[in-house]
């Protein structure tokens, strides 16, 4: 949910943050964030920023962007290329700034925290991608968008969760290798059985590759634990337990529906629309499902409040404020600003490119 323009003061701002009615925004969180909350939306709309929204930000955050500001990285990036806005503020951690960098090089990109890291991007970098390139010189390397700019530039084509399988099917040859998250990779080497072999760090080969610290965090046995507390038996009508791409293999294999953070919410959204959704669990960042149950309240949503992404938590109110001061006073964004070199920026730009044409 967010803020709308109409409702651009202080006494708005509280009646629709009330009107949410929801648990996790306490009369006292409100009261003591609204201020804040108010200055951000007014500073945005004065300056013309377009604030691009992750789905794993907290609610306060996630709500400062408008609906179609919000979604997942590449989608996000997309979105973004398509505005004449002078900044963007991208409410993620600097991987995903970076994709909307590429996809937007005159324009100032800004985010947050510059520290904000990711275990997926941080832990496998463009000398990884090279080392794979010699061990298979003949095969295609399709990156995870949950890359730096480097490691891109460095592949053949980029790839989200959303549409992995098909970016690979798609690719000549009998064998994809694909990096760096090792789980989604054995995910998507089952998904491909049959049809092409995928290639991945630590299979037949001593390259290190990568996992999601949150992703991670979801075993057979929490899944299982959550059908039984919470009641939702494999294969019930209404009742359905999500798992994201970046889980174990068995986690997938024990959920009712598994896949990308858009497709998860756009399966969500398809059952409340016909009636069929009474309760669900999503094995994936908190919240996510802090902002699944502001946006689909008739559905009863359960989540695992400790698994949450300590990089994205890094990104809150205050700092968000400071940038926008900062445009507002005529400030250095350097602590904030989002650079590429041009070489780098063309080629990453390329397997970006590529996966846009090959997803049309």
């Amino acid at each position: 949910m967010s803020i709308q323009a109409e409702n651009l003061n202080l006494e708005g701002v509280k009646t629709e943050l009330y009107g949410r009615n929801h648990p996790s925004l306490t009369p006292v969180d409100i009261e003591a964030h609204a201020k804040t909350l108010h200055r951000v939306l007014a500073l945005k709309q004065k300056h013309n920023v377009v604030m691009l929204g992750h789905n794993y930000m907290e609610p306060l955050v996630f709500g400062l962007s408008t609906k179609q500001e919000q979604g997942d990285s590449l989608g996000l990036s997309m979105h973004a290329a398509k505005t004449t806005a002078p900044y963007i503020i991208f409410n993620g951690v600097p991987f995903m700034a970076e994709t909307a960098k590429i996809l937007n090089p005159s324009k100032t990109v800004l985010v947050a925290d510059k520290t904000a890291g990711c275990s997926l991007a941080d832990n496998f970098g463009a000398a990884d991608v090279k080392s794979l390139k010699v061990m298979y010189p003949d095969v295609p390397v399709m990156i995870y968008i949950n890359s730096y700019a480097d490691a891109k530039a460095e592949s053949d084509v980029c790839c989200t969760s959303a549409n992995a399988a098909k970016i690979a099917r798609e690719m000549p040859g009998d064998q994809i290798v694909f990096v760096p998250d090792i789980y989604f990779a054995q995910n998507l080497e089952d998904e491909l059985a049959g049809e092409k072999t995928v290639i991945y760090p630590g299979k037949g080969n001593h390259e290190k590759g990568a996992v999601c610290e949150v992703h991670e965090e979801f075993r057979l046995s929490d899944l299982l634990a959550v059908r039984e507390s919470f009641v939702i038996p494999k294969g019930h009508g209404s009742r359905v337990l999500y798992a994201h791409w970046e889980c174990r293999r068995e986690v997938l294999r024990e959920a009712d529906f598994y896949g990308s953070t858009s497709q998860i919410m756009q399966d969500i959204a398809k059952r409340v629309k016909e009636n069929q959704l009474e309760r669900a669990f999503v094995a994936s960042e908190c919240e996510l499902t802090s902002n699944l149950s502001q946006e689909f309240p008739t559905v009863q949503f359960w989540t695992a409040c400790s698994v949450r992404c300590s990089h994205m938590a890094k990104v809150n109110l205050a700092k968000v404020l400071h940038i926008l001061e900062a445009i507002d006073a005529g400030d250095s964004l350097s602590d904030y600003e989002v650079t590429l070199g041009p070489d780098v920026i063309e080629r990453a730009r390329t397997p970006i490119e590529r996966m846009l044409q090959m997803s049309a």
